[in-house]
């Protein structure tokens, strides 16, 4: 006899799973991993990705988010948009401009960044069946520790194309489910 079992879409586990995971396995410093891997493998931690940004559509690289380093901590300021479960994440990944003066696929550097501190705030897109699994996250002078920062300074364009193959990735396995 064969026994099926009804198996909840990833929901709101799907970016973190999906996405947020496997750029921390590939990028991130031993520590970092044994951080954040285990605890989203359970469900304790949720993570989102924030990358889209107001006036950019899909460029990722035109991004205006900047990311200044003080010590042994990055100040980031900056706006995302259409970020799916922000309002439940504890942890996002942040691509942002490190080096304005460099050519736009440059000077970008990467981060895991605690979503429950000071200067964020996140605003739930209301859509018009009246859920809002889109959000905006407005940061000014958050806070990063320098060793949440995934791979090189300046790296973060090679980074974020970890995370848009894995996001293609889920989406073309229909992995992602519904979240609400």
């Amino acid at each position: 006899l064969e026994t099926r079992y009804q198996v909840p879409p990833m929901g709101f586990f799907g970016i973190g799973l999906g996405m947020v995971a496997p750029t921390i396995k590939d990028h991130a410093r031993p520590e970092i991993k044994q951080r954040y891997l285990p605890a989203m493998h359970r469900g304790d931690l949720v993570g989102c990705q924030l990358f889209s940004e107001p006036g950019s559509g899909s460029d990722l690289a035109s991004l205006q988010t900047r990311a200044v380093r003080d010590g042994d901590e990055w100040v980031i300021n900056g706006q995302k948009v259409w970020t799916s479960g922000a309002h439940i994440a504890r942890y996002g990944i942040l691509v942002a401009r490190t080096n304005p003066d460099l050519p736009k696929h440059q000077g970008l550097t990467y981060f895991v960044i605690d979503m429950d501190q000071p200067g964020i705030e996140i605003r739930p897109i209301r859509e018009m069946t009246g859920r809002s699994i889109f959000n905006e996250v407005f940061l000014t002078d958050a806070v990063v520790p320098e060793e949440n920062r995934l791979d090189e300074v300046g790296s973060g364009w090679g980074v974020a194309l970890t995370t848009l193959a894995n996001e293609r990735t889920m989406l073309g396995a229909g992995s992602f489910g519904s979240s609400g």
